[in-house]
């Protein structure tokens, strides 16, 4: 059983069983903020840009972190490590940056992603739709001369 698929499962479930209950939190707490970013942001001018950029920073930071965790966490070391457990090493670390980097965009995306809602045309101020006209002078009264008597 030790390298059948079932036996793989059974050490991966090993691996993660103390920490079910918080991925599962995690992952609730993961849909309802996606939820809400999706119901705040009808009407509203959304950036999807920065949060993708600060996700894949993200998930290079834990890619590196989990390179560099991975093996003490296993009981392991780096001078045990040889060909093919680096590929594994570096396949899990990869597994484990886009697993936080899926799991962290809702969060990223509601604390970055909603700009201010958008301007409506008209700003409070009183605008004219046609050009104005010079106000007409009232009709001076004609001049007529006074005849002496």
């Amino acid at each position: 059983m030790a390298f059948s698929i079932m036996g793989l499962l059974a050490v991966v479930l090993e691996f993660f069983r103390g920490w079910l209950w918080f991925i599962g939190l995690f992952l609730l707490l993961d849909f309802a903020l996606t939820f809400y970013f999706l119901k705040r942001s009808t009407g509203c001018r959304t950036c999807w840009v920065l949060p993708a950029y600060v996700t894949i920073g993200f998930g290079v930071f834990i890619f590196i972190l989990s390179m560099i965790t991975l093996p003490t966490i296993t009981k392991s070391s780096w001078a045990a490590l040889s060909g093919i457990d680096y590929l594994a090493l570096i396949g899990a670390s990869i597994g484990f940056g886009a697993l936080f980097a899926i799991l962290a965009f809702p969060f990223i995306l509601n604390l970055l992603g909603i700009r201010s809602r958008p301007r409506p045309d008209n700003t409070g101020q009183a605008t004219r739709t046609e050009t104005p006209t010079p106000p007409k002078a009232p009709p001076q009264p004609a001049m007529t001369e006074k005849v002496a008597d």
